[in-house]
Order: C-alpha cells, then structure tokens, then sequence
C-alpha cells in the first residue's frame, strides 16, 4: 500500500510539473473559460443589440471589466492580504520564532518531519487559515533548511505539501468565510433564509458533530498519506530558498533620541495590542464564541503587536510577509472579474442545477459539495465562491427542506478539498519557501482523491 502511494505521488507530481502553468497564466486560461460558458449560456440583454452574439458579448465584456473594481471584492481582497500579513507578522515575532525553533529541532527523520509539519498544519490552518498557512510555511522552510544542515535526506516539495494541507481544513475551522458570514446579523445572503437579519448558528455549522468527526478524520488520515507519498530520490531544500523572517538585531546602540526611543519601545506595541485584546475579552463575556472576520482580523493584529519588541519590529515583520503576496494582489481582481461574469450570467446557477437538478433532501448537500469543487475552479475565495453559490443552493435547501447549516458546510467542503487541485491560496507558502505551485500540485491531486469520499460520507451520514 505504501509503495502504491509512493508511485501515485510520483507519477502525479511529475504529471502537473509538465502539464500545469503558472498560476497567473491558470487565471488567465480560466477568465477565457468563464467568458466562453458566460457567452453560451447568458439570457439576451437590452434591445435587439442585445440579441445578437455581439451585442452578448459586448455586455458580458463590460460586466467582466466592471468586476475588477467591485467594492465588495476589492474590500474583501485587502481582509485577506491582512489576515496573511498578520498571522506572518505573529509566525514571526520573538515567542513563536522560539516555537518554530523547537519544533524545528524535534524531527530527526525525514518520516517525523512530514508528519510534524502536516500536523502543524491541519491543527493551526482549523484554529486560523492565515497564521495556519504561514506559520506551516516557515516550520516547514526551516525543517527542510535544518535537515539539509544534518545530511538527513528529505522530499523538500513534500514538507511543501504538508505544510499546505492548512488549507485542506481551513473550511471547516474557526476562521472559515461562509459559517461566519452566516453567523453575522444582516449578511448578504440572509434574505434568502426568509428574513432579514436571519443567522445561521456556529453549532449548526463548524460546531456541528459530523463536521468535527470529519475534521478528527483528515487529521487521522492525511499525515500518514503525506508520508506515504515519499518518492524513492529525496529532493532537497534549495540553497537560495527565502531566508528566515529578521528579528530585532542584538547589541544594537542605545537609542540616542526620543523619536528612537519611541521607535524602539516595548511598552508602546504592548499597551496597544493589549489594550485592543480587552475587546476580545468583552466580547467573549458578553456573545460567547461567535466569531466573524471582524473579530479574527482584530485579534490577530493586536495579538501580533502584542508579541513583538516595538513599534519599528512590527511594522518591518509587516512588510516582509507583504512581498508574499504580490500573487494575490496580481490575481484577485481577476477572479473578481470572474465572479462578475458567473453572477451576471447565470453561469453559477447554471453549474449548480447540473448537479442538483436529481437530488433529494438527503444528498442535495454531497450534490452541493461536488459542485462547489467544480466552481473553485473559477473562484477560490472562500467567501467569494460564496456569494456566488450560496444563495441559489440556500434557494434549493429551502424548498426541498434541508438544513441551511448543512448546505453551507458543504460549499465550505467543496471550497477547502478545492485547494487540493486550485494553486491560488498556494501563493504565499510558495513565496515563503521557495517553489512553484507544479512542486507540490501532484502530491495535492493525491491528497484531493483520497479526501473526496471522506467529506462525501460526512454530508451524507452527518
């Protein structure tokens, strides 16, 4: 079995290093397919004009290009860039780097660093996908860089891999975008559920039982897999990889003006970020856990000011993870275009009656799951593939009886498996550990494969 693994790691990850282009030429290959499908499927628009395959396309350009500057995207895109600066910012800081160099020094095998980095990974992309991502990103950096040092022979593209599993439960964690959303007062999708300012329960979604058996699953299933997938020729950690994060320099001269001093302060950062955590802890006391993107990002920050020596630290560990996320910035209004084009044509309904058009109370959540696989593709943004196909399957939900929670855990499903076989939110961990997105796609496909059933089978038995 392990030998099988092996091969199917092999054979995959050879496969995508051939066939699989850069992410942004993917964006681009896809914008193309969504403006195809949008084009054949779109009602007709306007006068007569609007009949016509020009007078179409012409609306359909116009709607795309206006995608670009949507508001809504544009505001959720710098959320994202800030959850990812920040929890970089916190992987980075004095108390987690010590972490990071312990955990560092525990693997003394290839087989034990494998299994450590992708257990790192699924636990802290659950409790928050950008520190989750970032921080398995530098572990697995300074693991291969550490085992490189000792001789010890390991799959570098590997540790890649495990270190990107993060995103294979980041759906179904704390910080996952739709049951958030759902959980907020007045959301975007709420009039579906028949009233305004309707919410649909943590319990009923990331707190529900068969997500957390599904969740302890993959945890059981995914680090043996990884290791699994070792090929038979280790590739090491490269010699020009990134080096680690700078941390504030020792022995450096006492500051010898106020703006110095005030540069260099520990107690300013401190008093800030706890003075910003206090309002964590109030709303702890007063809603409980009820988390949103509001009060993660908050946190976040003030956790990671909190944690670092100054003012000056801070800001300069804030501008070494944002060069990670030039991908990000680049491809965003892209995918913003894109979801312009699935909204505007019906393209998005279109994918999810194909595979709903059969189904019945109790499979409309696998049918639901599967088409939110097949529309990661054009949009891989959790919250965005939400806007997307939330609201037509909450429609379905409501007239065949479903449980909203249900429904919304399995776009989540279908978005975080997506990550498996979707490069996007690799963007930061390649640019943190020196890869491109075809050195860890193959061992990914394997990982999508094996996963789908399980996801599967909780929907259908939850």
């Amino acid at each position: 079995m392990l030998a099988l693994f092996s091969r199917a790691g092999g054979l995959a990850e050879r496969a995508v290093r051939r066939f699989m282009p850069d992410p942004f030429v993917l964006v681009l290959l896809l914008t193309l397919v969504a403006l195809g499908l949008g084009l054949a499927t779109m009602p007709a628009v306007g006068g007569p004009a609007g009949h016509t395959l020009l007078g179409k396309g012409s609306a359909l350009v116009k709607e795309w290009t206006e995608g670009f500057g949507n508001p809504e995207i544009l505001k959720f895109g710098l959320q994202i860039i800030l959850i990812v600066v920040t929890g970089e910012a916190i992987a980075a800081s004095p108390p987690a780097r010590r972490l990071l160099a312990w955990l560092t020094a525990i693997p003394k095998t290839a087989t034990q660093a494998l299994l450590l980095v992708t257990v790192f990974a699924l636990v802290s992309g659950w409790l928050h996908w950008g520190f989750g991502l970032v921080s398995s990103a530098l572990l697995a950096r300074e693991v291969g860089r550490a085992l490189k040092a000792r001789g010890v022979a390991v799959h570098y593209a590997l540790l890649g891999t495990g270190a990107y599993t993060s995103m294979l439960l980041w759906h179904a964690g704390l910080t996952a975008s739709a049951p958030l959303l759902m959980n907020t007062d007045k959301n975007f999708v709420s009039d579906v559920l028949g009233q305004k300012g309707a919410k649909v329960p943590l319990t009923e979604t990331i707190f529900a039982p068969y997500n957390l058996v599904a969740c302890a699953a993959l945890l059981a299933i995914v680090p043996p897999l990884v290791v699994a997938m070792q090929p038979k020729e280790a590739t090491p950690a490269p010699d020009d990889m990134p080096a680690a994060a700078p941390d504030v320099p020792a022995g450096a001269p006492a500051p010898g003006t106020v703006a110095e001093w005030l540069d260099r302060s520990r107690w300013l950062p401190l008093a800030v970020g706890a003075l910003g955590l206090t309002f964590l802890v109030r709303y702890v006391r007063e809603h409980g856990f009820d988390l949103n993107h509001n009060i993660v990002n908050v946190t976040f920050l003030m956790l990671g000011m909190a944690l670092h020596r100054s003012p000056v630290a801070y800001a300069k560990a804030i501008g070494q993870s944002v060069r990670g996320t030039a991908g990000i910035v680049l491809q965003f209004p892209f995918y913003g275009g894109i979801l312009a084009v699935m909204k505007f044509t019906g393209l998005s309904e279109t994918i999810s009656h194909a595979f709903v058009a059969a189904a019945s109370p109790k499979t409309l959540p696998f049918f639901t799951f599967l088409a939110s696989v097949v529309t990661k593709s054009f949009v891989p943004s959790g919250a965005g593939e939400w806007a997307v196909e939330g609201p037509p399957m909450l429609k379905a939900a409501r007239e065949l009886g479903v449980p909203y929670g249900k429904i919304t855990m399995a776009v989540a499903y279908g978005n975080m498996l997506g990550n498996m076989y979707q490069p996007f939110w690799s963007l930061p961990l390649l640019g943190l550990m020196g890869l491109k997105a075809r050195d860890i796609m193959g061992f990914c496909l394997v990982l999508f494969v094996v996963c789908l059933p399980i996801l599967g089978l909780a929907l259908l038995l939850g």
